[in-house]
This record gives structure tokens, C-alpha cells and sequence, in this order.
């Protein structure tokens, strides 16, 4: 059994301190408290993703853009030469 990094024997000495320093009668509240808060913390975790999932989902989604339709060169239409009929007269 490993808990943070650290075995069976160092997890009991902690107890054995921990209730020591406590006494039993606060031993047990912060016990519940523990509890609690690791609860609370499994449950926020798993949350996590359902959420960021949801919000993903909720996000609208832009329609693909038409596509774009290619105009042939179209030659200019040709302009009458003024500067000809100036030069033959």
C-alpha cells in the first residue's frame, strides 16, 4: 500500500501521532472532515470534464462556408482607337 510516495508503516506512525496530538474526541472530527473534503474533491474532479464537454457542446457551430465559385478571365472589352483616327486625318 503507497500513499503520497510513502509505505504502510509511515501512514500508521502519522495516525499514531496525529492521535496523539488530537486526543480520540478530536481525532474523529477531523476524520469526518477528511472525509469530506476528499469527497468533495472526487466529485469536483469528476465534474470537471462533464463540464468542459458541455461547454464544447454549447459553442455554435459555424456552417461551412459556400464554396467559392472561380469567374473565368474575361477578356476587356476593346476600346476604339482615338489616337488612330487622329493620325490618319
Amino acid at each position: 500500500m503507497d500513499f503520497f510516495g510513502i509505505g504502510f508503516q509511515e501512514v500508521v506512525v502519522v495516525l499514531v501521532i496525529a492521535l496523539l496530538v488530537l486526543g480520540p474526541a478530536k481525532m474523529t472530527d477531523v476524520a469526518k472532515t477528511m472525509g469530506k473534503v476528499v469527497r468533495d474533491l472526487r466529485r469536483a474532479s469528476s465534474e470537471v470534464p462533464k463540464l468542459l464537454s458541455m461547454e464544447e457542446d454549447d459553442k455554435p457551430q459555424q456552417p461551412p462556408a459556400p464554396p467559392r465559385q472561380q469567374i473565368p478571365d474575361q477578356p476587356s472589352p476593346k476600346e476604339p482607337d482615338a489616337g488612330k483616327d487622329k493620325e490618319e486625318k
